[in-house]
């Protein structure tokens, strides 16, 4: 829970020194999301800006638009995963609760079952973007096995990390300009730094300014 909670704090941090242009790029990124062609690109983008704020580089704009030219068709390669395997696991939600609404025992426990398998997946996506961004050489594959062995090496912190951003996701509904302004933003700084502190290695980021004169 330290671990969420410092990830979280961390990103809040990032995202209120940069808050100016965090809040011009998230506006750009929802833009890009509503069109749907932009939106995968334009979420790498965001996490390549999230990943150079949070080691003091800044959120550039240029970061932005580099990022999402050169990420362009590998991150629709993941949106494309994540977007039919979450289409996927509703379809089967609704058919399977429409065949088994019969009898309710066999009815909650396979709903409990789908709709877990939905939480498991709604976890690997956020681990696999920002992974997707951060080892851009990673093959996909590889990169969605490394997300499994990160969630299995602590179930309950990727569960905690996966509750805190749907509760955000409600925030942002409720508050309805927190969406195109800083929800985003937010939920990019706290996924980077949620994965740097579980697997620095895994996260890659290059080091914060003056660390490597020090090294030296």
């Amino acid at each position: 829970m330290r671990l969420l909670l410092t990830a979280f704090a961390r990103a809040v941090e990032d995202w209120w020194y940069g808050m100016i242009p965090f809040a011009v790029l998230n506006l750009l990124w929802f833009v890009c999301v509503i069109s749907v062609v932009a939106g995968p690109p334009a979420t790498a983008a965001l996490l390549v800006v999230a990943r150079d704020a949070a080691i003091g580089q800044g959120a550039e704009p240029s970061s932005f638009f580099y990022a999402f030219r050169r990420l362009f068709w590998r991150s629709w390669r993941l949106g494309a995963i994540s977007a039919g395997g979450t289409f996927f696991l509703l379809l089967d939600i609704r058919f399977y609760g429409l065949l088994l609404s019969g009898n309710s025992l066999i009815y909650g426990m396979g709903m409990t079952l789908l709709v877990y398998i939905l939480l498991l997946w709604c976890e690997a996506l956020l681990i696999a973007w920002p992974l997707l961004v951060n080892q851009p050489d990673m093959a996909l594959r590889d990169l969605f096995r490394n997300t499994v062995l990160f969630i299995l090496r602590a179930p309950l912190l990727n569960l905690g990390l996966t509750a805190l951003v749907a509760l955000l996701l409600l925030f942002g509904l409720v508050v309805s300009f927190i969406i195109p302004l800083a929800l985003g933003a937010v939920i990019a700084l706290f996924v980077q730094h949620f994965l740097h502190l579980q697997a620095p290695t895994l996260a890659a980021w290059p080091p914060s300014p003056g660390e490597a004169s020090v090294e030296c």
